[in-house]
């Protein structure tokens, strides 16, 4: 039973994860066209994790505060989620019984 909760718990976290960074690329990829053009979208699929981390950033500058909280409350949120899960990879061994 634990066993499944943990990996439950994982997976969620993973999927979590998984939505604030394709967010965080589209609107990055979003900004770069934007702004450059087809050079901007290579450079920021390029250095994507930088994109990820930025492009939220530049939103928040513009006004628009959703795609930052959408991305780093994601992550956040994932990465708490992942810690309660335990996150080392396996689950908490069984109580003792004497």
């Amino acid at each position: 039973m634990r066993y499944t909760r943990h990996s439950l718990l994982r997976a969620l976290a993973y999927v979590g994860m998984g939505v604030a960074v394709l967010t965080g690329l589209d609107l990055g990829l979003r900004i770069a066209a934007d702004v450059a053009g087809v050079w901007g979208i290579v450079a920021a699929s390029v250095l994507f994790p930088a994109t990820v981390a930025a492009a939220p950033l530049l939103a928040l500058v513009w006004g628009q505060w959703v795609p930052a909280v959408v991305v780093y409350g994601g992550g956040f949120a994932a990465g708490a989620v992942m810690a309660r899960s335990g996150g080392e990879g396996s689950p908490p061994p069984p109580p003792a019984t004497s």
